[in-house]
């Protein structure tokens, strides 16, 4: 007769509940370490990108909704035949916490398709459409 031998139900019931409790402290603790970076730092989102033909001018507006002031470096703009714009300028203004500002650039050619701003050196902002008046 064939002899059957295995881990009975009890003993793997408990291994795969210890699996789950480690499973879950890793997540919990890697979201937490990710959202305490985030939030401790700045972070710039695009409320508002125009362009006003009439005076070839781009205007995008920008909010720090995170918890420490973001430094703004450079407005990169995506033409509307999607290649990336030779215009893009550096600049340096500061963004402090639950701030809005709005940043021109003029001189603008081309119609823009999309902006990102560069801030803090290495982050960015998500493509935001840009709305063309006049």
């Amino acid at each position: 007769m064939l002899s059957v031998k295995g881990v009975s139900g009890i003993v793997a019931t408990a291994i795969l509940l210890a699996l789950t409790i480690a499973g879950g402290l890793l997540l919990y603790t890697y979201v937490s370490r990710y959202l305490a970076v985030s939030i401790q730092s700045g972070e710039l989102i695009i409320e508002n990108a125009y362009y006003l033909t009439s005076v070839k001018r781009l205007e995008v507006t920008v909010r720090n909704i995170g918890m420490s002031t973001a430094r703004v470096t450079e407005v990169e703009v995506i033409l509307a035949n999607g290649s990336p714009s030779t215009i893009n300028q550096s600049i340096s203004i500061s963004v402090a916490p639950g701030e809005t500002k709005t940043i021109s650039i003029t001189d603008i050619a081309e119609r823009p398709l999309y902006v990102i701003v560069h801030f803090d050196d290495s982050r960015k902002t998500e493509p935001a459409a840009v709305r063309v008046i006049g």
